[in-house]
């Protein structure tokens, strides 16, 4: 028997086993496809600066800052003072001084560019950041003041060539204005920091600091030294601190002042690359569930050929082609859906992967092993142990005890699996519903900055602006719904109890606008009349500095803040209910409201709110009739909505991630179930034509074949219900506002996971059940 032979044997047999085909094959392209990229999305992430020769000599400088009524860890470094810090250590070779923008918008030729990011840094950056000179030398835009370099994709959008040296770009933003390009970079796609231009920095302008310590340096001893010196923080609590580029970036908690600087939930990350494995385990299992279902052919046939002299090296290699040539096809397959998943995935987990990194040396050789793992493994054993075994032992073992068991165990495993699955998405829902519930603050408002040089006045602006298509209403504010803040004692008056009170200056329209709930609003209105200066209050102030048991109406703020006369001026009429501002991993701090009946000179913020499906119109409309009047300067302009989901972006990454998959595990397993039921009906014929004649309804018959799977259910739904409760609970910890698992969340998947079922059993058991009576025709 050569190999043409086997082949032509295998395809004969896939011919007469084309359920078993289609369902194997779609289940391991699937499995393979989800698992692969998830796999390639965690290795692109935990290899962040791969091709950065200096990332293990880099460190980022971090301090304790106050956030809310928490600490925090912060990168905000004042640059002036950079210097002094590098001078007391001979370890460093240098430092970077970053100041860092994100969309930014440019204008060339009188036509505007969005969205781009800018980055101004001190010439040392080349040395901590590794740039592929395309055209020119980006160590020359860090020189001279002036001049600017720019990506490959910058240059190719808003120029349509790389070939744009001398070209200038007018920046919109204050101070920056017209620059020239000198340069034309690319940066490799696994660099923490992507950036579209670049340009030299003013020293005091910069934001956050990183350093370059000498080779040879021994970097844990450094920053043990480092720590030891305790330099002092920006407010003088506790000191300065460092973190290595893989520590920063798996730092999600901390509050980066670099804005292009990416960071990632290594938490996040596991719970995927978990899903996609759990979503091959289901692969996998329908393609051994359903080889148990045809393997009595398999064996009938290796006796047949046994006995036409085929040896047992040719029935091997025949076995063993047919496993792995499924696990080839299944892989070449699932390399088409890739191509066509990966835009979409890309977009839901905000990354730029390519086909060409999934071909790359740290991705493919993984994968290769992964699919001869997967492949080589069950065809040797396939191979090695039924060219030995008889039709009578494959009947005692595999259509007995035994395989029932195996069968019981793999489909038991892909409903924890699916239940699990739905049951984390499900709680992830219910923590992305608060978030939901905050939207209302934030939907369709836009914020627009007014610059004290710009023209017209912002009395006269209002006017223009309420002309405008969409434009439901129109308010002044202070600095809108993110308020600047101030540090104050707590209640103890202690330094070392630092909270951040937010400081607000608005109308009682705002409040309106903002959908800001009072807790008694016929008080509030009441007593705004007969104050001379109301102020509100919300929840957290009373919490955390109003004595326990003591009413604050009618008291003045300076009871509570003991800082400056015009900072604490106020009297209190009435409290707010809380509402969330940044992440749900973030308390909510503390904050006053001072009420004004009409606007004051220090109002320079528009509060606009649109009509659904405005809002672009409106910004095209508000920045045209801006710039036409204010040449030269940029209109500075906020989507709150956008600002605010902006902070809980993770979450919602990580809430699309498990919906996908979790989906794709119910099809995958109920796709396997569909085959293995349409096998297991096929086998039990005979049986179902005797209990017919004896008298066996159609309702028993279907109750009869379902039972088994419904168990399975059962027992999947009790293993998967503790530990999806205790992993769920610990990840919920991590939130400062966060869901609480219910029954809720686990009986939904339980009934829907039984509907759909006893729906797909049913499909193969009702013809069965009603029309099966001639137990001779049937058994056939």
């Amino acid at each position: 028997m050569n190999s043409y032979l086997s082949l032509k044997l295998v395809m004969r047999s896939w011919k007469r086993n084309k359920l078993f085909v289609a369902i194997s094959l779609v289940s391991l392209v699937v499995g393979i496809a989800c698992t692969t990229l998830l796999m390639a999305f965690v290795i692109h992430e935990y290899n962040v600066e791969n091709n950065n020769p200096n990332k293990n000599r880099i460190l980022r400088l971090v301090q304790t800052l106050p956030f809310a009524q928490q600490a925090v860890e912060g990168t905000f470094i004042y640059g002036g003072t950079v210097p002094q810090i590098v001078s007391q250590f001979p370890e460093i070779e240098s430092y970077l001084r970053t100041q860092t923008f994100k969309n930014v918008r440019v204008k060339i030729k009188g036509q505007e560019f969005q969205s781009w990011s800018l980055v101004a840094a001190d010439s040392t950056l080349t040395a901590f950041f590794p740039f592929h000179n395309i055209v020119g030398d980006v160590q020359d835009a860090l020189l001279k003041p002036g001049d600017i370099a720019v990506s490959e994709l910058f240059a190719k959008k808003c120029f349509g060539t790389t070939d744009c040296i001398g070209k200038n770009v007018d920046i919109l933003l204050s101070e920056i204005g017209i620059r020239r390009i000198v340069a034309v970079f690319s940066q490799p796609e696994q660099s923490m920091m992507q950036t579209d231009i670049l340009l030299p920095l003013e020293a005091t302008e910069s934001s956050d600091c990183m350093l370059l310590l000498k080779e040879g340096t021994d970097i844990k001893k450094f920053r043990q030294r480092f720590g030891e010196t305790e330099l002092p923080t920006l407010l003088g609590n506790g000191h300065l601190r460092t973190q290595t580029l893989q520590e920063s970036y798996f730092d999600a908690t901390v509050k980066d002042s670099n804005q292009v600087i990416k960071h990632q939930q290594s938490t996040l990350l596991g719970v995927g690359l978990l899903s996609a494995l759990l979503i091959l385990f289901i692969g996998c299992f329908n393609f051994i569930n359903l080889s148990f279902s045809r393997l009595l052919r398999q064996v009938h046939m290796l006796h047949i050929e046994s006995i036409m002299g085929a040896t047992r090296s040719q029935m091997r290699q025949q076995l063993f082609l047919d496993t792995f040539l499924m696990v080839l096809v299944a892989f070449l397959l699932s390399l088409l859906l890739m191509n066509d998943l990966l835009p979409a995935f890309n977009h839901m987990v905000s990354a730029k992967l390519t086909m060409e990194y999934l071909f790359s040396w740290q991705v493919f050789p993984l994968i290769l092993l992964f699919i001869i793992i997967l492949s080589v493994i069950p065809a040797s054993y396939m191979g090695h142990r039924l060219h030995s075994i008889s039709e009578t032992n494959y009947r005692h073992f595999f259509t007995g005890r035994k395989k029932r068991f195996i069968v019981a165990l793999l489909v038991t495993i892909q409903f924890i699996i699916s239940i699990g699955l739905m049951s984390t998405f499900m709680i992830i829902r219910s923590q992305m519903y608060l978030i939901k519930q905050e939207e209302k603050h934030y939907e369709n408002i836009i914020n627009v900055y007014t610059d004290a040089n710009a023209q017209p006045t912002l009395k006269t602006r209002i006017d223009e602006v309420k002309n405008i298509e969409g434009v439901e209403a129109v308010i002044t504010s202070n600095t809108g719904i993110y308020p600047m803040s101030l540090g104050i004692p707590g209640k103890d008056d202690s330094g070392d109890n630092l909270l951040m009170l937010e400081l607000y200056e608005d109308c009682p329209e705002f409040l309106t606008m903002h959908h800001i709930e009072l807790q008694d609003s016929l008080q509030i209105f009441h007593l705004m009349s007969r104050t001379p200066q109301p102020a509100l209050i919300n929840e957290t102030f009373v919490d955390l500095l109003v004595p326990e048991g003591e009413n604050p109406i009618g008291q003045p703020i300076s009871k509570y803040v003991h800082e400056r006369e015009e900072l604490t001026k106020g009297t209190i009429i009435g409290i707010v209910k809380d509402f969330k501002k940044y992440s749900m991993t973030d308390q909510v701090a503390p904050l006053r409201i001072l009420l004004y009946d009409t606007p004051q000179d220090n109002f320079s913020t528009l509060v606009i709110k649109v009509k659904a499906g405005y809002k672009d119109k409106v910004i095209n409309c508000l920045r045209e009739s801006y710039e036409k009047k204010n040449p030269g300067i940029p209109l500075k302009y906020d989507d709150m909505y956008q600002k605010f989901m902006s902070y809980n972006q993770d979450i919602t990454h990580f809430s699309h991630i498990l919906f996908m998959y979790a989906c794709v595990s119910i099809f995958l397993t109920l796709f396997g179930l569909f085959g293995i039921t349409h096998y297991a009906v096929s086998q039990r014929k005979r049986e179902i034509s005797i209990r017919k004649i004896h008298g066996a309804s159609a309702r028993q018959i279907l109750w009869l074949i379902n039972y088994p799977f419904l168990s399975y259910v059962g027992i999947a739904f009790v293993v998967a219900v503790p530990v999806i409760y205790l992993f769920m609970t610990y990840w919920l910890q991590q939130f400062a506002y966060h869901a609480t698992p219910n029954a809720f969340h686990f009986l939904l998947p339980l009934l829907f996971t039984i509907g759909i079922t006893c729906f797909t059993i049913c499909l193969n058991g009702y013809r069965v059940a009603v029309t099966s009576f001639h137990p001779r025709r049937n058994s056939q």
